[in-house]
């Protein structure tokens, strides 16, 4: 194909029209809200002013999630210096580098009518600020990271086809997109990248994909050894997962039956054309396609904190519909030929849900966004980062309260001594006052405290690694996740008392100082360790 001919496609058009008019309106509202999952990107937010000032994920505090995720709204702080522009910076930042991957593994591989559909439906998932499968009231630039690893591993599967346009250089341009998605996803989240590896795996047993395939491997293994040599967080950030599968890596069987009853009937139209495509072609390597589109799709929706909308599954059924409309030729009946033209409105007809909600859930931001609706958080650092109410009350309420929580800790922190040398530990969910505050972040601690999640009464980190690196401890009055606190407490009491002493007690707050003493025994924590 004619490189102005690609360029040109509808695939490409379709990829660069959507990604611009969404990067547009993430970035020119100039600021994020949220109506539900607050205190979730504030994590986020809070790792990018880490890494923005010199802290490695993994080295200087723990977290079970890859780097990306603080480093992405990291790009997006480090460019603006304002925290509400990280997420959507960082967002539009992700959607320029995917793009050109995208039309070459889509337009190489699908005909238009099946391709760029799939492109727009990406493009938006990519962009939407709304948890993937939820209504699109509840706008949220939280758990964006599963939304990456859906797109990213989507734009992956389609490289099951063989390439029907090849252009110069087809082999080496593949065995690039995948290994740069496959990576993508290893330092987003693991599960996604140990999935992106499996496929890889998987297409070693295609014979005219073995070579890019087996250089997409050893490309990996390169980009892999690169980045330890820069980060050098590896050991550690296995470690961090390991962790917190010991506190959440059991999922009770009746979620699994519960979550299956709500997506069955994604697996029956997945079904039914694959299904159809493995009666016309029926080829072992298509069917453990179509096998791990639904079985890790399955386990990736259980692992997120998410209900319906198995992505793996909706791109597994675009392929499928592209090799019937390959092997059309070689059905003789007429009523079969009708069928297997329709299988392109079919998958239309599955990615409209997703799509539409996406849409709307980035039409619903830049509205509230442009409009300052809701309240802003009354912190130095916080100003343009907003919480909403689109359509439920009882929600904005309780995270307004949260917000003015927030505010009434920060200017508790002004009235200190030497106020902007602090370095703070929050017990509750998140510790968000460094950021928020233009604090020094802490030293060594976790990402973000989530009770039965990343740490319980058995498995967290011992007290002189999580308190030893700050100065304050604030205990809130009315946390956003009293279970966290209430563990926090318990676990971390005894330490407390003995080395921190309260020094100012509100309505909202309990502010411990550590207690003075000689600068020779104080130590600070190199970096995480293993609990």
């Amino acid at each position: 194909m004619p490189r102005i001919t690609q360029m040109m496609s509808p695939v490409a058009v379709a990829t660069w029209a959507t990604t611009l008019i969404c990067g547009a309106l993430l970035v020119l509202p100039g600021v994020t809200a949220s109506s539900m999952y607050f205190n979730d990107i504030l994590i986020f937010l809070d790792g990018a002013y880490r890494v923005v000032n010199g802290q490695v994920p993994n080295q200087d505090f723990h977290t079970a999630l890859g780097p990306l995720n603080y480093y992405l709204p990291g790009l997006g702080y480090w460019m603006t210096d304002r925290l509400g522009m990280a997420m959507p910076v960082g967002m539009a930042a992700l959607m320029l580098v995917t793009a050109p991957i995208m039309i070459h593994v889509l337009g190489t591989r699908l005909r238009p009518l099946i391709g760029v559909p799939l492109a727009i439906f990406l493009v938006l998932l990519l962009a939407t600020p709304m948890n993937t499968g939820e209504i699109p009231s509840k706008i949220s630039f939280a758990m964006f990271y599963n939304r990456i690893g859906w797109v990213l591993l989507g734009i992956l599967l389609v490289l099951h086809l063989h390439p029907e346009r090849t252009v110069r250089w087809q082999g080496w341009r593949d065995a690039a997109a995948a290994a740069t998605l496959t990576m993508l996803l290893v330092y987003t989240k693991m599960t996604y990248g140990v999935v992106a590896l499996c496929f890889l795996v998987l297409l070693l047993l295609q014979p005219a994909q073995r070579r890019w395939a087996g250089s997409a491997i050893a490309l990996c293994i390169g980009i892999g050894l690169l980045v330890e040599i820069v980060w050098g967080g590896t050991r550690m950030h296995i470690a961090d997962l390991i962790e917190a599968t010991r506190v959440s890596g059991v999922i009770e069987s009746y979620i699994y039956v519960r979550s299956f009853l709500r997506v069955s009937g994604e697996y029956a139209v997945f079904a039914l054309i694959a299904g159809l495509a493995l009666w016309h072609q029926p080829r072992i390597t298509d069917a453990l396609f179509y096998f791990l589109c639904g079985a890790a799709g399955f386990a990736l929706l259980n692992q997120n904190f998410q209900h319906v909308g198995i992505v793996t599954m909706l791109v597994g059924g675009a392929v499928a519909a592209e090799i019937l409309l390959r092997h059309q030729h070689m059905v003789a009946s007429r009523t079969m030929h009708s069928v297997l033209r329709g299988a392109p409105l079919a998958v239309g007809v599955l990615l409209m849900p997703i799509a539409l909600s996406s849409a709307t859930a980035i039409g619903v931001h830049a509205v509230m966004a442009s409009t300052r609706a809701g309240v802003a958080l009354e912190t130095p650092n916080g100003t343009d980062v907003r919480i909403v109410n689109v359509f439920n009350r009882g929600q904005f309420e309780f995270y307004e309260r949260y917000a003015q929580s927030l505010g009434s800790g920060a200017a508790l922190l002004a009235s200190l001594e030497n106020p902007g040398t602090s370095r703070v530990l929050v017990m509750d969910f998140v510790s968000p006052f460094a950021s928020l505050a233009g604090l020094p972040p802490q030293e060594g601690g976790n990402a973000w405290m989530h009770d039965n999640r990343n740490f319980d009464l058995r498995v967290h980190l011992p007290a002189q690694e999580m308190l030893s690196g700050v100065d304050v401890v604030m205990i809130p009055k009315h946390p956003v996740a009293e279970g966290t606190t209430q563990k926090m407490q318990q676990i971390y009491g005894a330490y407390l008392e003995e080395h921190f002493e309260l020094t100012r007690d509100t309505g909202s707050w309990s502010l411990y100082q550590r207690r003075p003493t000689p600068k020779a025994v104080i130590r600070r924590p190199v970096g995480p360790r293993s609990s």
